[in-house]
């Protein structure tokens, strides 16, 4: 069966105007359809197709069908987690890069989409007020670019010991110390375990009321480092939105014989870009890698992450871009930017495009406006919030994110009715906190990333948390209930 050129047009135009149905319906749609996982697999799944059918009516079928089972998490009430939308250029930018269809490994296989990669990487960087130099790598997301930083340290912490990961492997290589704040993100956890250092190798720094590492800990903790050593910070708390102390912490890192500095920025390092934030992140430009995530406060379409090196060079052989197969050598030979050097990937899709095109389309001035605008849109919610008697607001609103509890009383109490609130909200399907933890409460998280709130929407989404908080807090004060919230 031979596809023809000209079926394209019909398709497209088809997946045109379901698109736009669907993003034009987020700001009513509720954002939690609450469908069974059984009713979307009646709907989805099905047998094995055995002939050919229709492509339009697949096209339209499958979009009323997925629609039904899709969280909201576009729209301009949804802030749960650390999930933003989409900027329009950058979804129209990434709708051409499906088309093209390029795979950017390798200059030579698509020149056009290297050099707007390329250059979307060194707008970033000047963004970021980060070393020029540095190697940038788009991957899948943050998960995948602290993995990937992690590599890099790992093997350069290693040879600066003597030894080399490529030709003698992990078995009987020195041990590599880690320390982390005791905030330390599930990603971080995950990244250590898959280049072989397990939980016996970590230490963990205290951390204050607003979950910052507190830097005084750290000469101690690195005295009893007597070998190459790996420390993570954080820029952007997940539960609190707060900076680590970047300066104390590269200065300790730097008196060290040995050691290598990583900053997870997966949502704060955007804060770098605005004149507003960027205090927050005194010192961060003296670490020795970082990563960030374009999906959550960048608002790019997934996926986009980026890890982002000091030293192009060690990204580059700890990547093992040059150690490709024979029939690739005159592709990796060329001059210009072979992304297999800055990342893992030996085939993707041209991620860093709807990077360029955000960059291009906003400049400086729009990218700082978004970043602000969050950042006042969560600071005017946990006003809002605090006014309320029972609302506890748990830590210094710095950024776009915070956590609260609910009620007065014990911490089962709170931690249970916070847990209901929250629980409430989302299937209201009106607005979507989510739930987190801070040093042992269960809190209700709320982030604010997604370019498209508005105050309206804040104002909106205060008054129905307040509202949730008062029905949760007086059904728990019944007799009947009681026991669901003690």
């Amino acid at each position: 069966m031979t596809h023809k050129f000209n079926q394209y047009s019909e398709l497209l135009n088809c997946s045109l105007s379901r698109a736009v149905d669907y993003l034009e319906s987020l700001p009513e749609r509720p954002i939690d359809q609450k469908i069974s996982s059984e009713s979307l697999r009646e709907l989805i799944g099905g047998e094995l197709p055995q002939q050919s059918g229709d492509p339009k009516q697949v096209l339209n079928e499958l979009a009323e069908n997925i629609e039904k089972g899709l969280i909201a998490s576009g729209g301009p009430r949804y802030f749960g987690y650390a999930i933003g939308g989409s900027f329009p250029i950058s979804l129209a930018a990434d709708w051409l890069v499906s088309a093209w269809d390029q795979n950017v490994p390798y200059y030579v296989s698509s020149p056009a989409t290297s050099v707007a990669e390329e250059t979307a990487a060194e707008w970033m960087l000047e963004l970021l007020s980060l070393p020029k130099t540095a190697g940038v790598g788009f991957t899948s997301g943050a998960q995948e670019a602290i993995y990937t930083a992690l590599i890099t340290a790992r093997n350069s912490l290693l040879k600066k010991a003597g030894w080399d990961v490529a030709k003698k492997g992990l078995y009987e290589a020195p041990r590599i110390h880690v320390v982390v704040s005791d905030q330390i993100h599930s990603t971080i956890k995950r990244a250590l375990w898959m280049i072989g250092l397990g939980e016996s190798d970590i230490k963990t720094i205290p951390t204050d009321s607003n979950l910052r590492i507190l830097p005084q800990y750290l000469p101690e903790i690195l005295a009893e480092c007597d070998g190459p050593t790996l420390v993570c910070a954080q820029a952007g708390c997940i539960d609190s939105g707060a900076f680590d102390p970047f300066e104390e912490i590269a200065a300790c890192v730097q008196a060290h014989p040995n050691a290598w500095l990583h900053v997870d920025g997966a949502i704060g390092l955007w804060s770098a870009a605005s004149q507003k934030q960027k205090h927050l992140l005194k010192g961060i430009e003296k670490a020795d890698s970082w990563d960030t995530d374009g999906h959550k406060w960048f608002n790019m379409p997934y996926d986009s992450g980026m890890v982002i090196v000091r030293d192009a060079a060690l990204l580059a052989e700890a990547m093992g871009g040059n150690s490709m197969g024979a029939y690739l050598t005159d592709a990796i030979a060329k001059p210009d930017r072979n992304a297999i050097n800055f990342g893992i990937s030996a085939s993707r899709r041209a991620r860093g495009v709807p990077v360029y095109a955000a960059i291009k389309a906003l400049g400086r001035q729009g990218i700082e406006e978004h970043l602000d605008h969050c950042c006042a849109m969560a600071m005017k919610m946990a006003d809002r919030l605090r006014e309320v008697d029972g609302i506890t607001i748990l830590n210094d609103v710095v950024s776009n994110r915070f956590s609260a509890q609910f009620g007065k009383g014990g911490d089962e109490f709170r931690n249970r009715l916070t847990e209901r609130v929250v629980h409430q909200l989302q299937q209201d399907g009106f607005c979507y906190p989510s739930t987190s933890g801070y040093k042992g409460l269960k809190t209700m998280l709320f982030s604010v990333l997604n370019c498209h709130t508005s105050e309206e929407d804040i104002d909106a989404t205060a008054e129905k948390i307040i509202e949730t908080y008062h029905i949760e807090l007086e059904k728990c004060q019944q007799h009947d209930v009681a026991a669901l919230c003690e």
